[in-house]
């Protein structure tokens, strides 16, 4: 059962309308009837909608729809979703923080669209935050009331790292690991310049094929190919999820 969770998807509605497909067909299928959020540019069908109407986007801006999601959402838990994550089931079903905690997934495979290899990076990502619903709001909030216009550093809650940098309150943070991964798409089309210079390395663990998701080059090939077409999502995937 998952009635203790909502997910807050975001979205800038520029990745590959083949790749939104597919994505977001895993990510329905990972959370059944789970309420959703979802943040976008463009207008979605997909749970309660919430227009990202900021000039520019930026990693602090990520954080700022986390919050505006965050404050709809009714379930003592939220978790985060990306739209270029895949998901399993069991990332959403296995583990609850305490209430005084965030956590994350570190059962999370990077794969590179420009060279088709799964790796394991030591880190932290945003992608897989499952986190106490007002915790969330509150650590979210007070960045967002220390700094109104913005700041040109950002990062996860509960790293302190982030948190010292920006003075704001440090948060506890546990990590887990779900028995079926999750797959973060590294991507010319996203906000981090080395994946947009295809500069980013890989992590220190590597493979081309895992159980559940398969060989790798099939799925940076859905990328690739969705991606030549030149269709952009700048539609909500239609009534996708009333058909599963």
């Amino acid at each position: 059962m998952m009635d203790d969770l909502t997910v807050l998807y975001i979205t800038a509605n520029e990745m590959p309308r083949g790749w939104m497909d597919y994505q977001l067909k895993h990510l329905i299928k990972a959370i059944g009837n789970v309420p959703v959020v979802s943040v976008s540019r463009a207008p979605m069908q997909f749970g309660t909608n919430l227009l990202d109407t900021e000039p520019e986007k930026s990693y602090w801006n990520i954080y700022r729809q986390m919050l505006r999601a965050a404050k709809v959402a009714k379930t003592i838990y939220v978790a985060m979703a990306e739209d270029d994550t895949l998901y399993s089931k069991e990332h959403f079903t296995q583990f609850r923080p305490t209430l005084d905690q965030v956590s994350y997934n570190r059962s999370r495979w990077s794969l590179f669209s420009w060279d088709p290899v799964f790796c394991l990076r030591q880190r932290v990502s945003n992608c897989t935050l499952i986190a106490p619903r007002q915790l969330l709001i509150d650590a979210l909030q007070e960045r967002e009331d220390k700094y109104p216009n913005g700041h040109d550093y950002a990062g996860e809650v509960g790293r302190w790292k982030v948190e010292r940098t920006l003075g704001v309150t440090e948060h506890k943070a546990v990590d887990w690991f779900s028995t079926v991964p999750v797959i973060q798409l590294n991507h010319p089309q996203g906000i981090d310049e080395t994946q947009q210079r295809q500069w980013k390395k890989h992590g220190q663990i590597k493979a081309y094929h895992i159980p559940h998701w398969g060989k790798s080059r099939n799925i940076a090939r859905i990328y690739n190919e969705a991606r030549t077409d030149g269709s952009s999502n700048q539609e909500s995937l239609q009534n996708k999820r009333a058909a599963n």
